[in-house]
């Protein structure tokens, strides 16, 4: 049996995403204000790093539609009704090639369709959602864009060994830097 792109992606980071699971306990800190405010903002400078360094190597991937796949215009104005600020000063590395670069952004979609579910978490729980668009950006759109994703990835990363391998390294490095800005005291790239 052939494994596939997306079953190698999902098989290298699967401890380090429960290990962010985990550790971010997301529903939990999106209960108190100070706290959503804190997350967002974290949120807000993973997203706009990351997407600055990966744009120019996912801006010419063709039926990828990067430009309408970030989130760092939902975040903008989330921090801004919620009283955030911009965090600023600090860099993400710019993945070495478009493959390490689309491993990266199965990161960021993986998380944008787990956002949908914590958004319902939220709901349940019976609190608002004030400054929390983007969990769910795509709104009835985010299966058919997370399809539309997954054959993209299953595309590029088919292309040779040497790509499936760059794509799983920058997933594994995705999780460790979304692990890193959303978790850690001290955000560092």
């Amino acid at each position: 049996m052939v494994e596939t792109v997306l079953g190698r992606l999902r098989a290298a980071t699967a401890d380090a995403h429960q290990r962010l699971e985990t550790r971010l306990d997301i529903v939990e800190q999106l209960t108190a204000p100070a706290a959503r405010r804190r997350l967002a903002e974290r949120f807000h400078a993973w997203h706009v790093g990351s997407e600055s360094a990966m744009a120019p190597l996912l801006s010419d991937i063709v039926g990828l539609g990067y430009a309408g796949r970030r989130r760092s215009v939902e975040l903008t104005s989330d921090l801004a009704v919620l009283g955030g600020q911009p965090q600023t000063g600090r860099r993400i590395p710019a993945p070495a090639n478009s493959a390490e670069a689309m491993g990266r952004l199965y990161v960021l979609e993986a998380l944008t369709l787990g956002g949908k579910a914590i958004a319902r978490q939220v709901a349940a729980r019976g609190l608002n959602m004030k400054g929390l668009s983007f969990l769910d950006p795509y709104g009835a759109e985010a299966g058919e864009r997370w399809r539309k994703f997954v054959l993209i990835a299953e595309r590029e990363g088919a292309v040779s060994d040497k790509a499936c391998e760059a794509m799983v390294r920058g997933a594994v490095a995705g999780f460790s830097q979304a692990e890193r800005w959303l978790c850690e005291p001290t955000v560092a790239a």
